[in-house]
């Protein structure tokens, strides 16, 4: 029998389209009407997905920048830490392309454009986007609608992460273990239990060609325990827990790459917040975005032979 808590998370990310992927859209929509060139958001097609009536009134600058000030009383780091990380993926999935990886996986792959926005630059690579059944039903809809045409490389992939196995909906839809594989798993894994996260990293392990990859974004174990001071935490711990998408995954600060190691991976990059700030927030006139949450990492790994 599952507890409230379980029964509350089943409600938001299996029976309707998930909050969280929704908010992440709508902060992807404000980023694109960014004036600023270093700050302006690349994901032009969020707007798709942003209800109309929230995209009317943020389509005002002053409203904007309202709406900004609110969001950093009430989830300071939010907004910035999803414009940073977008360009950050955005960079690792357009290499990807440039390097004709046979396979770019993305678990979890919410309202993402990059397949779409960068269709021009996919050859022979397949793309396989891999969600809840409800969260990706109504993405494809609201493509449909609009008349966006996807890459006949793109491959739907509806997924009960807590029923079914990964590796059978991927080879179900076509995936090939024996090919190189990038893997983009972009702001779920704190929402995962360990054991989870774990096995995932294994399924990634051994059911992908030599030289796959994997990035994620990964939060400090101590804001999973409640403990953090770091910038916006108190305040994101309790938003996320009202939305009913706890967070149950965490690493401790500076045990990263050990971590890895302990699940067959190497490291290849990573990015503390203070990093990720500096690569991604700042201006080169100098100009400064804003701070974002100070206990999210960014990774790049390669699976061990």
């Amino acid at each position: 029998m599952k507890g409230p808590a379980e029964e509350k998370k089943q409600s938001s990310v299996e029976k309707r389209a998930s909050d969280t992927a929704m908010l992440a859209a709508i902060h992807r929509f404000m980023s694109s009407l960014e004036e600023h060139p270093k700050f302006k958001g690349p994901d032009h097609l969020a707007t798709l997905f942003v209800p109309s009536k929230t995209k009317f009134f943020l389509s005002f600058a002053f409203i904007r920048r309202h709406v900004r000030k609110k969001l950093t009383k009430m989830a300071p780091g939010a907004h910035e830490y999803i414009v940073a990380r977008t360009k950050y993926f955005d960079g690792l999935f357009k290499q990807a392309l440039t390097d004709n990886i046979p396979q770019v996986v993305f678990l979890g792959a919410g309202y993402d454009t990059r397949s779409i926005r960068f269709k021009d630059s996919v050859r022979e690579t397949k793309i396989f986007e891999l969600d809840a059944p409800t969260t990706q039903k109504q993405k494809k809809d609201l493509l449909l609608k609009a008349g966006v045409s996807v890459p006949e490389q793109l491959s739907f992939v509806p997924i009960d992460f807590n029923n079914e196995r990964l590796q059978n909906a991927l080879s179900n839809a076509g995936y090939d273990k024996s090919k190189k594989s990038f893997f983009i798993w972009e702001g779920v894994t704190y929402y995962l239990p360990e054991e989870t996260v774990k096995n995932t990293l294994g399924i990634i392990k051994n059911h992908s060609g030599a030289g796959s990859t994997v990035a994620f974004d990964y939060f400090y174990k101590s804001i999973v325990q409640g403990k953090s001071d770091s910038y916006g935490a108190k305040q994101l711990i309790k938003k996320v827990s009202k939305l009913g998408e706890p967070f149950q995954f965490g690493i401790d600060q500076g045990k990263i790459e050990s971590f890895l190691v302990e699940n067959g991976f190497d490291m290849l990059s990573h990015h503390t917040p203070e990093e990720f700030e500096k690569t991604y927030l700042y201006a080169d006139d100098g100009e400064f975005f804003g701070k974002m949450y100070g206990f999210a990492c960014h990774v790049h790994a390669r699976a061990k032979p």
